[in-house]
């Protein structure tokens, strides 16, 4: 999906402030002046280099300089040639600033900062049409951070630009830098984290990740993503714990029980998973993650104790000869007590399934997933007539 930008600047920006009163003692800058009026940008330039050339430390002829580029910035639509002309604008600037140049260079940086970010928001939003407008784009905010390299947005929005380019390894850095400069929503995080994933980073993922819970507690998907970077990581002890922990802390916590439950199902500890997950539906009896996960749990268990029984059936007819009658029929009885507990986990797994099928179809969402694990569910409890009723739902051909 392609992501707008998440910061929109709003400005109120003065009117643009043209040169100090007053006469200049250098010809040169007095001509640079009248060439600015004029429009002539090119001569205003040759000019205004001259009196820098006799006097590198003429504020006035730095400041001078710096609005010439900037005006001259809205006739140049060449991305290259325009950002070029950014970096000599802001060095301009940057430099009347350290000769003493007054608040008004400040407000005219700000100005320039408005009109990039812009430019910037209009190639992306072109990029919908034309892919190739969101290089545009990085280049407008890249100047925009140029300009103030204390804006988050510029980075945000840089980063943004650059995953819909494709440029997804890039995108890194400038999250990173909008996350230094104090930008902390919660997409920025979860973003920068399923880059590090890709990248292979998952333990960076993680530290991220715990970052933004300590910022946003109770945020869904932060928790999620978290979770998820537990698992990439290959931290699942570390997630067990933590979120044993938050468990015991805030025990209403729906959120809380639903992850335990579900870090527990993964790692196949399926009787605590559904004290955690059942916790989770009584706290919220719509929840259909842990609905599902909750059937999830009955049927996984029922598949570790089908590999159970049949092993044992394998060991039993490779010692078949060694064993006596006796205990030929004790091992055939604990089979028989494994299939019953087999059959009766599928049974349990069909009324949370049935609930979560049905809240999903009521809000018009996709059930196909919950659709064939009841189809399972039935076929294994034998309730023919049943699985067949979801077979077109879960996407299986009975015919």
């Amino acid at each position: 999906m392609k992501r707008s930008p998440l910061v929109i600047i709003a400005l109120i920006v003065g009117a643009f402030l043209a040169a100090g009163a007053g006469c200049s003692s250098d010809p040169n800058v007095e001509g640079a002046k009248l060439d600015l009026r004029n429009k002539d940008y090119d001569r205003a330039l040759e000019n205004v280099n001259e009196a820098l050339a006799r006097n590198p430390e003429n504020v006035e002829a730095w400041d001078l300089k710096g609005q010439i580029l900037q005006e001259q910035l809205s006739t140049v639509d060449d991305v290259e040639q325009h950002s070029q002309l950014v970096e000599e604008m802001v060095e301009a600037y940057q430099r009347a600033k350290e000769l003493g140049a007054g608040d008004d260079v400040d407000q005219r940086l700000r100005l320039a900062f408005y009109n990039e970010f812009q430019r910037g928001f209009r190639a992306f939003e072109q990029g919908r049409e034309d892919e190739a407008a969101y290089e545009d784009a990085i280049q407008y905010f890249r100047n925009a951070a140029l300009i103030q390299p204390d804006s988050a947005g510029a980075y945000v929005n840089m980063a943004y630009a650059m995953i819909n380019a494709g440029r997804q390894e890039d995108a890194i850095e400038p999250f990173e830098k909008a996350i230094e400069l104090g930008e902390d929503s919660p997409d920025t995080y979860i973003y920068l984290s399923e880059l590090y994933r890709v990248a292979g980073r998952n333990d960076d993922a993680v530290a991220l990740l715990e970052r933004a819970k300590e910022v946003y507690p109770d945020n869904v998907d932060i928790d999620t993503a978290l979770l998820n970077a537990y698992q990439a990581a290959g931290r699942t002890d570390e997630a067990l714990e933590q979120y044993r922990a938050a468990v015991e802390r805030d025990p209403n916590n729906k959120l809380y029980r639903y992850n335990y439950g579900t870090l527990l199902l993964g790692a196949e500890r399926f009787d605590e998973a559904i004290e955690q997950l059942k916790a989770a539906i009584e706290l919220d009896p719509e929840y259909v993650d842990a609905l599902s996960n909750l059937g999830s749990a009955y049927t996984n268990k029922a598949v570790a104790i089908n590999d159970q029984i049949r092993e044992m059936d394998d060991a039993l007819r490779q010692e078949r000869a060694n064993l006596s009658e006796q205990e030929i029929q004790q091992r055939e009885a604990e089979m028989d007590a494994l299939v019953e507990q087999r059959t009766e986990m599928f049974r349990q797994a069909i009324e949370p399934l049935e609930r979560a099928q049905a809240i999903l179809e009521a809000r018009g969402e996709d059930a196909q997933r919950i659709c064939f694990a009841l189809f399972q569910a039935y076929a294994q409890t034998r309730q023919t007539d049943k699985a067949e009723s979801v077979a077109a739902c879960a996407g299986v051909d009975v015919n």
